[in-house]
């Protein structure tokens, strides 16, 4: 499946050269039994990266490309709750990184910067009867490319915008670790504060944006307002204020 590059990290962290996809072997140790929470995949390049909605993560040299493994101690109905954990937690992590990125959370967990998408997130989970077991956390950060394919028109990475390079293993010790203990110390019964964070990061927040609707192909104006502790995006248009789940709009971006 994948060959090992090196055995010199630290017991959590599995790192390979080359590898199909980091979630996909994620699972596999969850099915193996040999999962535990903390561990992190990481490789070099993806041969089937995976994306939101069955797209494909286009990967190449200077991509972090990782997977972390979760065991969920929240409610099963709370799967949002950890999509919000992410992103914030890398999203505030560029911040400290830069004073002068403007960072935002494309709802519900792409990482913008600058107004193009440098970090997508990917959510798999693993359910034992009504128990939420695993989840796994696929993040694709665009770290210090130089360029991408005129099929990319919106992506940038952290060293275009920058001019730096950044070093790929602390990138990752520092998300996994922020993330890790937001996970922690994050109160399942009161997420005002994640979901504030969360708001307050959010991407064209105020703005009027062009949508379509999926379901009937409906193109419509209408302003972002929220996100809700459901993970529903509130917009406000012509016919008042709407909720949309995920998955059901497509973002029109000039």
């Amino acid at each position: 499946m994948a060959q090992n590059a090196e055995t010199t990290f630290p017991a959590w962290l599995h790192h390979f050269d080359t590898i199909d996809s980091t979630n996909n072997y994620a699972m596999q140790l969850i099915d193996d039994g040999l999962a535990y929470h903390g561990q992190v995949i990481w490789a070099d390049y993806q041969t089937k990266g995976k994306g939101q909605r069955g797209k494909t993560w286009e990967n190449n040299a200077g991509s972090l490309l990782m997977s972390l493994i979760i065991k969920p101690e929240i409610n099963a109905d709370k799967q949002f709750t950890l999509s919000m954990q992410t992103a914030v937690t890398i999203a505030k992590y560029l911040q400290a990184l830069s004073a002068q990125w403007h960072v935002a959370i494309k709802w519900p967990n792409d990482i913008y910067l600058n107004d193009k998408k440098t970090c997508g997130i990917l959510i798999e989970n693993v359910f034992r009867g009504m128990n939420w077991a695993y989840a796994v956390i696929g993040i694709g950060v665009n770290v210090n490319q130089k360029k991408f394919t005129e099929y990319l028109p919106t992506a940038t990475s952290m060293s275009m915008i920058s001019g730096q390079e950044y070093n790929l293993k602390e990138m990752l010790t520092d998300i996994r670790t922020g993330l890790l203990n937001l996970i922690r110390t994050t109160k399942t019964d009161n997420n005002n504060k994640l979901l504030n964070d969360y708001n307050n990061l959010l991407f064209r927040k105020g703005k009027e944006i062009s949508f379509i609707e999926r379901s009937n192909g409906r193109h419509f104006e209408a302003y972002v307002q929220e996100v809700n502790a459901n993970g529903q995006l509130i917009l406000l248009s012509h016919m008042g204020i709407e909720a949309y789940n995920f998955g059901s709009l497509d973002w029109i971006l000039k």
